[in-house]
């Protein structure tokens, strides 16, 4: 998309969080599993870390020790506790994949054993796999990103209540799908942050009159009595640590290339159907109620949770990067005005996270 021009959004919202939200505990739940031909040593951070939607705090698994660690597994096992959820996406930020020699399979089922074991034969395999950004190479549930940065890919719909995700060695694989490669014997598998969840698309593009801000809002101006301006920064927005570290959706692979400052939106939606707004009925959650205020609004629980913010939701592929934010909602009250029968209108104002 050219421009980062504004069309039909799309929102990434994460279950995990929601659900730690809500009460569920991550130990016990949202865990890194040990066993035969697994890793679970850290040499930065902790499985809780993986979840804590701050991307630019990377946790380092112990990948490259000796060839026998290298041809192992990380394995991260979701108990969702419910089979009312679905899902149909997986988001990994701030990934080292490429330079890791790594790659991703996911599988799901109603059976929490099918998904505790390396490879997870006896689960699910994700199908209908598809490339968002920066997941160039799929075969079968495995993708395999083609470069450091964020990846996230969709897949078909599932209600299961666990789900495996394994991380596993490309070098010498035979293929895409195959499980006989191995980790890089110098770079360790680094990971930002990893989301899973139900995407949800607006029914319509925003109204034409919206706004799109850039801000330097961590820039002070301070004067000096004699009238001297001097200007200190805490940030300058997207962050870069390394070429294997930055902020979600930088591609640049030098601190210069990253634009800085941080992005805003604040845009209307007229005319969107009540069904399109609420679910069918607020005393209880329904399953399969496909709305804003079902899979966008109360996953994120207002401007509690982070999500990954598209422009457009037809940018994918190759470069669709710029159309993306990692962000949370600016604001902690949702507006819905009605302006016609069962037509109402409402109003976003969309901040981006680092």
């Amino acid at each position: 998309m050219a421009n980062m021009d504004i069309k039909t959004p799309k929102f990434f919202t994460d279950h995990i969080n929601f659900l730690m939200a809500t009460g569920t505990a991550q130990n016990g739940n949202f865990d890194v599993v040990s066993g035969s031909d697994i890793i679970n040593t850290f040499n930065a951070g902790s499985e809780a870390e993986l979840f804590d939607m701050r991307p630019m705090n990377q946790v380092h698994f112990e990948t490259s020790a000796s060839a026998t660690v290298r041809a192992d597994h990380v394995l991260v096992n979701l108990d969702l506790g419910t089979n009312l959820f679905n899902c149909d996406f997986i988001a990994l930020l701030n990934h080292n994949m490429k330079s890791a020699e790594a790659k991703v399979r996911v599988a799901h089922s109603g059976t929490e054993s099918n998904v505790q074991s390396a490879d997870m034969g006896s689960a699910t395999a994700i199908s209908g796999v598809s490339e968002v950004v920066n997941a160039d190479n799929i075969g079968s549930n495995v993708v395999e990103p083609a470069t450091d940065g964020s990846t996230i890919f969709t897949f078909n719909s599932s209600t299961d209540q666990y789900w495996g995700i394994q991380f596993e060695g490309t070098n010498s694989q035979g293929s895409v799908a195959a499980t006989n490669g191995t980790f890089n014997s110098t770079y360790d598998l680094k990971i930002g942050c990893l989301l899973i969840g139900e995407s949800y698309t607006m029914p319509h593009a925003p109204d034409i009159r919206l706004t799109r801000t850039i801000v330097y809002d961590g820039v002070s101006i301070q004067t000096s009595r004699g009238g001297q301006k001097f200007g200190n920064a805490s940030h300058l927005g997207r962050r870069f640590a390394n070429a294997r570290s930055k902020s979600p959706f930088a591609t640049s692979t030098n601190a210069f290339g990253v634009y800085g400052g941080r992005i805003n939106y604040d845009m209307s939606f007229s005319f969107i159907q009540s069904s399109d707004l609420m679910p069918t009925a607020y005393d209880a959650e329904v399953t399969g109620s496909d709305t804003v205020v079902s899979d966008v609004w109360n996953r994120t629980k207002g401007n509690l949770i982070p999500f990954v913010f598209c422009s457009d939701s037809a940018d994918v592929g190759d470069d669709a990067e710029q159309s993306y934010l990692f962000a949370r909602f600016k604001d902690n009250k949702l507006n819905m005005s009605q302006v016609a029968d069962k037509l109402f209108s409402i109003k976003f104002n969309i901040e981006e996270e680092f």
